[in-house]
């Protein structure tokens, strides 16, 4: 008899615990072995309380192994493989039994009985009733394909593949030859019909779904402060490299310290690590659920991280962070879009992502966060500007002696700027009205004037802003923007911190009235 030692505490997402056998309604853990088959495998334990989980195990285990093996036999289809297992309980003359349950390879596995069929996935602790989309994605893992390899509406002459050619040819050296490798890659079919990692790949993006929306936020909550949207971009309509790039740019535009190049090598002096930031938005296109319509990745942005959210749980049916972050299995939920960003180095064929995430933040106190669940996946990746350096006790020495420092200079600041005790809580604002603007109002015209204050308003003296978002706020042109711009800077109003990236002038190194 095994004797086999299971850890106390909640069920998880793969063990189910049962007192007995219920014969009466088999349903209440048939369910869960369809659910087990379904996602990652699982084990019900027979015997076992249901809140403290003690093994007090039951009288006739040899019967009762009998009747679970006759129920799963008849009410699931299709046959699903499993192991009935006798082991020790606490109560002499008693044990228990460990039901494990493989998943796959014949997916869905339905409970099935009088005119009920019905396929379940485990989310959590849970067996539960699974969607449409579920069943679907089911259903293409039993046939081993992938939502990407399926055929699409549109044929070979709809679209074309100008910067995946291109791109093709920078990472690898070599010449993508149409329509030769369209059909190896399996973008597009023998009858020349795309399919959906054609669609998402071609140059005019035509799987509305594959969006991206960027957002910098003011502050560390959305809609925390008035105004609170400093930039926000959506990119659709074209293919998943220019998306991507679209986004990395985004990100290197609203960072205070951007990454930047230095002759054949990137700098990672940076608020965040570039090579954390391609994985992640790699990862997001790359495994994102295509079939959820309506939805998009969304990169958010705010003073203290950033956080990019992509569609669909764990392909596995798994939690993120439930798994060892070292041992995570690279599974793959569109193997084409997987096979050819492998191709064009975009990511490791070994699955060694999540580490170089970590990696990337080893020297600083906070981490990067994995979480997932039925609907989404979200990494935050903290602003290594703001996430320190060096273990905990050296981080909290060195938070103290700059808070120390910090109220000492302000201290210092506030003897030789009286003007802030002036002016009340939101002195930068109030002087910038009372004092900065009346002393340019007579180089500007009234409309300029409240442009520039609808612009400090927002941006105030922390946040960097481009030409694009003056035109956005102002209703212009980029090139009355340009003109806008190029007045503020004569007059010394904001000053030019790198290519097309301004802030306003911090007050106190502004001449005095």
């Amino acid at each position: 008899m095994a004797n086999h030692v299971i850890k106390k505490g909640v069920e998880s997402t793969q063990i189910d615990y049962k007192l007995s056998l219920e014969t009466e309604k088999p349903k209440s853990w048939l369910k869960s072995v369809s659910a087990f088959a379904n996602t990652q495998g699982g084990h019900i334990y027979f015997g076992y309380t249901n809140d403290t989980h003690e093994a007090i195990g039951m009288k006739n285990t040899q019967l009762t192994a009998s009747k679970i093996s006759e129920l799963i036999e008849a009410r699931i289809s299709p046959r699903v493989r499993y192991a009935l297992i006798e082991t020790e309980s606490n109560t002499e003359g008693r044990s228990c039994l460990d039901l494990k349950i493989s998943c796959g390879p014949n997916y869905p596995y339905y409970y099935v009985h009088d005119r009920v069929r019905e396929a379940y996935v485990r989310h959590g602790d849970r067996s539960v009733l699974a969607t449409d989309l579920e069943i679907n994605n089911l259903i293409l893992k039993g046939q081993n394909r992938t939502y990407d390899t399926l055929p699409s509406r549109y044929n070979l002459s709809d679209v074309s593949f100008t910067l995946l050619q291109a791109t093709y040819k920078k990472e690898t050296g070599d010449d993508f030859i149409l329509p030769r490798d369209l059909v190896s890659l399996r973008l597009v079919g023998e009858d020349e019909i795309v399919t959906n990692a054609g669609l998402l790949l071609c140059d005019q993006g035509y799987l509305k779904q594959s969006r991206i929306v960027c957002t910098r936020w003011k502050g560390t909550e959305k809609g925390s402060v008035d105004g609170d949207a400093l930039d926000d971009q959506e990119y659709s309509d074209a293919s998943l490299i220019t998306l991507l790039n679209s986004a990395e740019i985004f990100v290197r535009n609203n960072s205070k310290n951007a990454w930047t190049i230095r002759g054949m090598r990137r700098e990672e002096k940076s608020d965040y690590p570039y090579k954390a930031v391609r994985e992640v938005l790699v990862n997001a296109l790359m495994h994102r659920d295509y079939q959820i319509i309506g939805t998009e990745v969304h990169v958010d942005m705010f003073d203290d991280r950033m956080e990019i959210t992509s569609p669909g749980g764990m392909f596995n049916g798994g939690r993120i962070q439930d798994m060892d972050l070292k041992h995570v299995p690279s599974i793959k939920r569109n193997e084409v879009i997987s096979d050819i960003f492998g191709r064009l180095n975009y990511m490791d064929r070994r699955g060694s992502g999540i580490g170089r995430i970590i990696n990337s933040y080893m020297e600083c106190y906070q981490k990067p966060i994995f979480y997932s669940d039925e609907y989404i996946f979200l990494v935050t990746l903290p602003n290594r500007s703001m996430a320190g350096n060096g273990s905990i006790d050296t981080y909290a020495a060195e938070k103290t002696q700059l808070s120390s420092e910090k109220t000492q200079l302000s201290s210092e600041k506030t003897q030789l700027s009286p003007r802030k005790l002036n002016y009340g809580q939101d002195w930068e604002l109030s002087y910038f009205n009372d004092v900065i603007l009346k002393r340019i109002k007579k180089k500007f015209r009234k409309k300029t004037i409240n442009q520039i204050r609808m612009l400090f308003d927002r941006y105030r003296y922390q946040y960097t802003f481009n030409r694009r978002n003056i035109a956005e706020l102002f209703h212009i042109t980029e090139n009355g923007a340009s003109d806008f711009l190029r007045k503020c800077l004569s007059e010394g109003i904001i000053a030019k911190e790198k290519r097309d990236s301004y802030r306003f002038v911090e007050i106190d190194n502004f001449e005095e009235v």
